[in-house]
């Protein structure tokens, strides 16, 4: 069963389950009335939401490859990591981060050496968020995998067509 018939279904028990307690709670219909009101109109915008979407057989679509070419003009000083070692970098900070923090409550639990606990907590805050400040120089992999990513996202949306095979 697809998204639209469950949706449907799911919309339509809802519906039943609010006329059945609306009527147990003793209501004299007009509740009962807007709940199958809002139940048709319900129904009505999602037939036509699904007729607007366009229909796609994702089997027989074949994303194009393309040329790729990135010219990578490489700064002396610039650059101080590459991307292996900025990730390196961040699995230490979250580390020590979440040990610091843990310092940091353990202090406040204890009620002893609160001021280690804050300055543990400050430190831990502080080296948490040094890896934003870091110039990181993307590797070749990387920026083909988000040019492939940017390809297929724009060629998903209409924005660009796939080549014709006659040029």
């Amino acid at each position: 069963m697809n998204l639209y018939y469950s949706i449907l279904v799911a919309i339509w028990l809802a519906v039943v389950y609010a006329i059945w307690a609306a009527t147990t709670a003793g209501d004299p219909g007009f509740g009962q009335a807007a709940f199958l009101a809002g139940g048709v109109f319900a129904t009505l915008y999602l037939r036509k939401r699904n007729r607007e979407r366009p229909q796609v057989n994702l089997d027989k679509i074949e994303i194009p490859e393309a040329e790729f070419s990135v010219d990578i003009e490489y700064e002396a000083g610039k650059y101080f990591f590459s991307e292996k070692s900025y990730r390196r970098i961040i699995w230490f900070s979250n580390i020590f981060a979440l040990l610091s923090i843990s310092l940091f409550l353990e202090t406040i639990i204890i009620r002893k050496y609160i001021l280690l606990g804050l300055f543990s907590l400050v430190l831990g805050m502080i080296v948490f968020t040094i890896p934003i400040l870091l110039p990181v120089k993307d590797d070749i992999t990387t920026l083909r995998k988000r040019a492939k990513k940017e390809r297929i996202k724009a060629w998903s949306k209409g924005k660009s067509s796939p080549p014709n095979e006659e040029e």
